[in-house]
């Protein structure tokens, strides 16, 4: 059982300590646990611009500090990855490229949360959108997704469709040419895709991506790994079991892990 996206309180819109989490996956069987707090907003000038979103940046060394504390404590009950989640944003991503580099992570997971200047979840954004314009937004944001894979600073891509995480009709909005598109770009990048079960913590419920979204990305051969996206231990590994079954159900036969950046297999199961 893995579990690669895990948040923590120090991001200000999650509960507990990486030790919650920790001990959280062990409960729970989990055998590779990634801790991927969100990462400093690092092409602003501000130590913490969004303090509900992200980390101050002064936290970010002991962020890592810790986490690399506890990898080295529970070695042989657990593998713990140390990771983070950034954000892609276009036209910004060279601060990220530098704060990232060098550093001592399993992998980075790259999330677009902030879409034409609005963050993503944020109920308000549709207020003035027509039902006619969903699709040409959906295939926007599934472009970002294929920039953002194309940048070179990440490893997975994170809820990809989670543009309709409060607009849940967005999820059956067809956008067949950037789906393909995004598809292809993590494929040809060599990045992976992340199943990510947190859907039913906003409007939408279900998963990202889309089970259509899955299927294609089966067919693209588009190497996929999972994450629940916990913001509390609780939910460490939440409906690892439904998300194996219905991808095993798809053809997908293996999870990707990385360690140090170098990717690995593990069985589906």
């Amino acid at each position: 059982m893995i579990d690669l996206h895990t948040q923590h309180d120090r991001c200000g819109h999650a509960t507990g300590s990486l030790r919650d989490y920790v001990l959280a996956a062990i409960d729970r069987g989990v055998h590779v646990l990634g801790l991927s707090d969100h990462a400093p907003m690092f092409a602003s000038e501000e130590d913490q611009a969004l303090p509900r979103v992200a980390m101050p940046k002064s936290e970010f060394p002991g962020y890592l500090a810790e986490a690399l504390a506890l990898k080295a404590e529970f070695e042989g009950r657990i593998e713990i990855l140390v990771s983070a989640e950034a954000d892609y944003l276009p036209g910004a991503t060279e601060p990220y490229r530098r704060a990232l580099s060098g550093l001592p992570l399993d992998y980075v997971i790259g999330s677009v949360h902030m879409f034409e200047g609005r963050d993503i979840f944020d109920t308000t954004r549709w207020e003035s959108v027509e039902e006619d314009e969903l699709p040409l937004v959906k295939a926007r944001f599934f472009r970002e997704v294929a920039a953002s894979a194309r940048s070179g600073i990440f490893h997975v891509m994170g809820h990809v469709d989670a543009l309709k995480g409060n607009h849940p009709v967005l999820g059956a909005v067809p956008a067949p040419a950037a789906t393909d598109e995004m598809l292809r770009a993590i494929r040809d990048c060599g990045v992976v895709m992340e199943l990510n079960t947190s859907g039913g913590t906003k409007k939408c419920g279900g998963w990202y991506p889309e089970p259509e979204v899955l299927e294609r990305a089966h067919h693209f051969g588009v190497p996929i790994t999972f994450g629940s996206d916990a913001h509390v231990p609780e939910r460490v590994a939440d409906q690892y079991e439904e998300a194996v079954e219905v991808l095993r159900g798809i053809g997908f036969r293996t999870w990707t892990v990385f360690r140090r950046g170098i990717p690995r297999t593990l069985p589906l199961a």
